[in-house]
């Protein structure tokens, strides 16, 4: 059962009486909700022995006193509410899967919240009297001949109680924590000692849940009654006990308190499945795979500064105007594990693709109008015949102290791969800037 309802028509308008009754059912069941209003007392059953519960509740109203009270247990909020109103016994119980069948035989006036009181007469001007009358009709006929409220009753006639009583419980990251008060700790070793044990407690909890952390707080209070946070971050999801403790003890090294400390606390912040790669017999590379990753997630640890992304400037040089800046708060990362699928429905497009560094080429020219256009060109390893040339754009001037004289041009192979070559005015050469992929 999910759901246990605790019912009495007298229940008390003293705010204060409601709250007491509330905490202690709050000792019976994890979770419980009181509507004075409707004379009710909901409690969470999911997972527990629901007439258990109910037992308990009937002798907290004997207790408070609740004259009259009774209980119902059932799956849905409609049913355990018209159970514990009708039912014959201290405790009636619903039986799974049976919420429709058992409200099917109830006049329909016992479904709450009750609709606008016009509704009834033109219930029963068609002979609706009873909740299997009304569940057994469609949707869009009781929409039409009876509006939104129509709708609504006849959803609880057939046990589909939109309510939600008590709300998903937010996800519990991985902690733990330790605090002394005998002794403060002001030395470094003492301290990563403290945090490895710590460390043991998070990652066998992430461990059973095939989970890895992706970063970490670590929570310090002083003895001068201040704290301290220090987040730690791992290149990848893991839940390595070994790694972390390397990422800790690098970055505590790196730290000095003001005061000795008297409590440590360790909260996981990011989390992400750990997926065992399926191996492919053809991939020749996949033996060295992980222990490739491996060794790039240490360099990652130690030298954060590492991880570059890439950003567009306003270089006026083609070949120039991708730059590459540090990453070291790990941003980057962060959004790559919130970044969704690509949409399918997107129409491929052609991106240029620069080279880190011109490469010098010889060039065959012709002579077009006023400018020199290239018709093929050898790049040290075999000759490329140009079906096409685009151009030329020229770009002239000075920009960071560096002057340029340059002329571009868009060209189509003859293998169909479109290429961006220029010409230096200055030095009378050739350079392939790039490709279009």
């Amino acid at each position: 059962m999910t759901f246990a309802c605790l019912s009495s028509p007298a229940w008390p308008t003293d705010a204060a009486i409601s709250t007491e009754i509330v905490a202690r059912a709050l000792a019976i069941a994890p979770r419980v909700r009181a509507e004075p209003a409707l004379g009710v007392l909901w409690a969470d059953a999911r997972g527990l022995d629901g007439l258990a519960i109910a037992h308990a509740l009937l002798d907290l109203a004997d207790a408070t006193p609740l004259p009259g009270a009774t209980a119902g247990i059932a799956a849905t909020p409609i049913a355990a509410d018209v159970a514990a109103r009708t039912g014959t016994e201290r405790v009636t119980a619903v039986a799974s899967g049976t919420d429709r069948a058992f409200l099917a035989h109830h006049d329909i006036g016992v479904l709450r919240p009750l609709p606008p009181a016009a509704l009834y007469p033109l219930l029963a001007s068609v002979g609706i009297e009873r909740c299997g009358d009304l569940a057994t009709l469609d949707r869009e006929a009781v929409e039409i001949r009876f509006g939104p409220h129509g709708t609504a009753l006849w959803r609880l006639a057939r046990a589909d109680d939109p309510r939600i009583l008590f709300p998903p419980r937010p996800r519990e990251l991985p902690s733990a924590e330790v605090e002394w008060v005998d002794y403060e700790l002001d030395r470094q070793e003492q301290l990563v000692f403290i945090v490895n044990s710590l460390l043991g407690s998070v990652t066998d909890r992430l461990g059973r849940q095939r989970q890895g952390a992706h970063a970490m707080t670590l929570e310090f209070q002083l003895a001068n009654r201040t704290s301290a946070t220090e987040p730690i971050r791992a290149a990848h999801p893991t839940a390595d006990r070994a790694t972390w403790l390397r990422i800790v003890r690098a970055r505590l090294e790196q730290v000095t308190f003001a005061a000795p400390v008297t409590r440590i606390r360790l909260v996981v912040d990011r989390l992400a499945p750990i997926d065992d790669r399926q191996g492919d017999l053809f991939d020749k590379g996949f033996a060295t795979a992980r222990a490739t990753e491996a060794a790039l997630a240490h360099l990652l640890d130690l030298a954060p500064n590492a991880i570059a992304v890439p950003r567009a400037t306003r270089h006026p040089l083609p070949d120039h105007r991708l730059d590459w800046a540090a990453d070291p708060s790990g941003e980057s990362l962060a959004r790559e594990s919130s970044v969704g699928a690509i949409p399918v429905d997107l129409d491929p497009v052609l991106t240029v693709q620069t080279l880190p560094a011109a490469a010098p080429i010889d060039v065959w020219s012709v002579a077009r109008r006023d400018a020199v256009v290239p018709d093929r060109y050898f790049d040290g390893i075999r000759n490329y015949h140009l079906t096409r040339s685009l151009g030329p754009d020229r770009i002239s001037g000075g920009f960071g102290g560096v002057r340029f004289d340059r002329e571009y041009f868009q060209c189509v192979r003859d293998d169909g791969v479109m290429v961006l070559l220029y010409h230096d005015r200055e030095s009378a050469r050739w350079w392939l800037a790039g490709w279009w992929d």
